[in-house]
C-alpha cells in the first residue's frame, strides 16, 4: 500500500511539474516569429539585374543579419534581431532578393526580403517598402558578367606598361596595385565585366595572378582597354617564369641573359659558348629529363622530342646539385665543371659543339609563397641538356 501511494505521489508531482513547465514552453514557442514564404526569386540574368534593389532615399530602415535562415519557418525573436544594420549606411550597395516573406509575430506581421549583397558577406531581412528596383545610382555597380571558362594568359598592352593600371578590388574602393611596377607579369581571366559609374558604363575584367611569379596571387577589376590576351613577351622583374609561360626563343634568352634569379643560368651558358639555348628543347629538358624528387617538375608527363636527334642529358650533375642546392654558385660552377671533365666534356669539347644546341631551366633556391599553385618554401629544378635540331 506504502509503495501504491509513493507511486502516485511521484505521478502527481510529474503532472504538477508538466503543468508548470508547459505554459513555458508554449510561451516560448508563441514568442518565436513564423514565417511564411510568398515569393522565391530566381536570377535569370548574370549580373542579377532581375532581382536588383536598393535602398530607397532617405529609409530609416534596419538590415537584419540572418545568414543561415533562408529556408526558416521560425525564428527566435533573439536571433532576428541579434544584429542589425542600418541601410541608410550601405547605399552604394544593391541587394539581391532570394525570397519575399510574412514575419508573423502575436497578432502584428509585416512583409519583408531575404536579401545579399553581391558577395554574400551581408546577408538578412528588410522591410518590401526600404527598397527600390534596379541597381544602385552610387558607387560602382556591375551591370553585366560574362563568365570566361578558359585558361588563357592576359598581360598589359606595351602601350600601357609605362601608364597607371589599377588593379580594383571587389567594391572598387581599394586599389590592389599598379600593374605599372609590374610589367612582367601573367593573368588569368575570369569574367569580362561592365560596371555603372555615375550614369556611365565601363568595360573591366577580372584578372587573378602572381605579380612576381613566386608570391601570392592578386586579384580584381582592371580597365579592359588596358589588357590583351596572350602570354607575356616582357619579363621584367620577374622571379621565376614557368617553362610553357616563354613566347618564343627570344625572349626565353633575354630571361636568362637579365632575369634577377638566373646567374647560375648564365654560369652554365658561358660553358657551352657555342650551343644556342632553345626553348623547345628547354620545355624537353624541364619535362623529360628532371623527374627528380627534390625538382618542383618531379611529377610533370613527358613530351615528345621530335624535332631533336642526339640528346645529351646529364643525370649525375643533376643529383649533384639538388645534393648541394645550397650552396654558392661558385661552388656549384666548380662541380659542374668537375663532373662534365669526368663525362668526357672537356673545356675544348665543351666549346667545339656549335651543332648542339641548350635545352636549360634553372630554378637556383627560389623562395615561392604561391598557393594557388601549390608552391611553398624554397624551390629547385637544375636541369640541362643538349641536342641536335632535326632539321629534316
Amino acid at each position: 500500500m506504502k509503495k501504491i501511494v509513493k507511486f502516485v505521489g511521484i505521478l502527481l508531482a510529474f503532472v504538477a511539474f508538466a503543468m508548470v513547465a508547459s505554459p513555458q514552453s508554449a510561451r516560448a514557442a508563441h514568442s518565436n516569429y513564423r514565417v511564411k514564404t510568398l515569393k522565391t526569386y530566381r536570377i535569370q540574368t548574370n549580373s542579377g539585374s532581375n532581382v536588383a534593389f536598393h535602398a530607397k532615399p532617405g529609409t530609416k530602415a534596419t538590415l537584419w543579419v540572418n545568414p543561415d535562415s533562408v529556408n526558416a519557418k521560425q525564428i527566435k525573436s533573439s536571433v532576428f534581431h541579434k544584429k542589425g544594420i542600418k541601410l541608410s549606411s550601405y547605399k552604394t550597395t544593391t541587394w539581391f532578393v532570394q525570397t519575399k516573406v510574412r514575419i508573423y509575430q502575436h497578432s502584428k506581421s509585416a512583409t519583408y526580403y531575404y536579401v545579399n549583397n553581391r558577395y554574400g558577406s551581408v546577408v538578412g531581412y528588410v522591410r518590401t517598402n526600404a527598397l527600390k528596383r534596379g541597381f544602385s545610382p552610387y558607387g560602382y555597380q556591375i551591370t553585366g558578367i560574362k563568365w570566361y571558362g578558359k585558361y588563357d594568359s592576359f598581360h598589359v598592352k606595351s602601350a600601357y606598361k609605362q601608364k597607371n593600371v589599377y588593379v580594383w578590388n571587389y567594391t572598387h574602393t581599394k586599389r590592389v596595385a599598379n600593374l605599372k611596377h609590374y610589367p612582367g607579369a601573367n593573368f588569368a581571366k575570369t569574367a569580362d565585366v561592365v560596371m555603372r559609374h555615375n550614369g556611365k558604363n565601363s568595360k573591366y575584367v577580372y584578372l587573378v595572378g602572381s605579380l612576381n611569379g613566386t608570391a601570392n596571387s592578386v586579384h580584381g577589376y582592371v580597365p579592359a582597354a588596358a589588357i590583351t590576351s596572350g602570354l607575356n613577351p616582357d619579363h621584367t622583374g620577374m622571379n621565376y617564369v614557368p617553362i610553357d609561360d616563354f613566347v618564343n626563343n627570344t625572349d626565353f634568352n633575354q630571361y636568362l641573359q637579365t632575369g634577377k634569379n638566373q646567374k647560375l643560368a648564365r654560369e652554365i651558358l658561358k660553358l657551352f659558348p657555342n650551343s644556342k639555348p632553345d626553348l623547345e628543347l628547354s620545355k624537353i629538358a624541364v619535362k623529360n629529363y628532371d623527374h627528380f624528387t627534390e625538382s618542383m617538375n618531379s611529377e610533370g608527363d613527358p613530351i615528345s622530342t621530335k624535332g631533336y636527334t642526339d640528346i645529351k642529358t646529364f643525370p649525375t650533375i643533376q643529383k649533384w646539385l639538388y645534393a648541394h642546392s645550397k650552396s654558392s654558385n661558385a661552388t656549384k660552377i666548380a662541380g659542374i665543371k668537375k663532373l662534365l671533365d669526368k663525362k668526357g666534356y672537356t673545356a675544348s669539347k665543351w666549346q667545339s659543339l656549335s651543332d648542339d644546341n641548350l635545352g636549360i631551366q634553372i630554378v637556383n633556391n627560389i623562395a615561392f609563397n604561391y598557393p594557388e599553385h601549390d608552391l611553398f618554401g624554397r624551390k629547385n629544378s637544375y636541369t640541362f641538356i643538349l641536342g641536335k635540331p632535326d632539321n629534316n
